[in-house]
């Protein structure tokens, strides 16, 4: 399974323990989406599977960090995330 993780203006979050229901749906709408995109990408020289952050202020503003065993296996995962 891939690993996504979520930072809200600094603030690490899970889906799951947003106190806002919207704030929670938008992100696990978002985590869901990732995983369809990418869920079955692994790096096919080292096996490794990619992490993904979603980072931004808020949730209007939100952006992908990639990273991997190496430059394939992200630049991969950022052309399936576009």
């Amino acid at each position: 399974m891939i690993d996504i993780s979520f930072e809200i203006n600094g603030r690490k979050v899970s889906p799951r323990n947003m106190g806002n229901a919207l704030e929670s749906a938008v992100l696990k709408s978002v985590q869901e989406s990732i995983t369809k995109s990418v869920g079955s990408a692994r790096c096919p020289e080292h096996g490794q599977r990619p992490k993904v952050k979603v980072k931004g202020r808020n949730l209007d503003s939100l952006s992908f960090e990639v990273s991997g065993c190496c430059d394939q296996l992200i630049e991969t995962v950022k052309k399936k995330l576009k």
